[in-house]
């Protein structure tokens, strides 16, 4: 008599399959959560900080360095390199008068892990943009001498 094979052991392989078929996207789809979600926090602190720098150097040229520097050490506390496009921080007239604004805007791009260089070359297809948006105002009290004539301003 022949005895037929039965489907004994293959509840454990068909699991293990199924393991890695789900697990695997799972895990990459976390993996690139956390890396979005770290650049967003970088990208949000960073503007915050540039713009707060700005607002308390009493110069142009001071205050977009400091937000410069501000913006590399906020980027690099989270493990994010980031280097200058242009001006940090846009305003208008850049005159430091009291009740005057400006706004810091910065925007990093996000590789997508395990992606080659060669797919985030120039023009990246395989990342995620993060973009920030920090407006900051001259207090009206900001300690300059042109303060006190230009209260009205405020």
């Amino acid at each position: 008599m022949l005895k037929q094979r039965g489907d004994d052991g293959s509840a454990i392989v068909e699991f293990v399959w199924l393991a890695l078929l789900l697990l695997v996207p799972l895990i990459y789809l976390v993996l690139a959560a956390v890396d979005v979600q770290r650049s967003a926090f970088a990208v949000t602190a960073a503007a915050r900080d540039a713009a707060r720098a700005y607002a308390t150097a009493g110069s142009d040229a001071e205050g977009e360095r400091r937000a410069e520097a501000i913006v590399t050490l906020a980027m690099r506390d989270q493990g994010i390199s980031w280097t200058p496009t242009g001006r940090v921080v846009s305003c208008g007239s850049c005159d430091y008068a009291p009740g005057s604004s400006f706004e810091v805007n910065l925007h990093s791009l996000v590789r997508l892990p395990f992606v080659p260089e060669w797919m985030c070359g120039h023009r990246c297809v395989a990342g995620i943009t993060v973009s920030a948006h920090h407006r900051e105002r001259i207090d009206c009290f900001s300690g300059s001498t042109t303060a006190v004539a230009e209260i009205g301003a405020c």
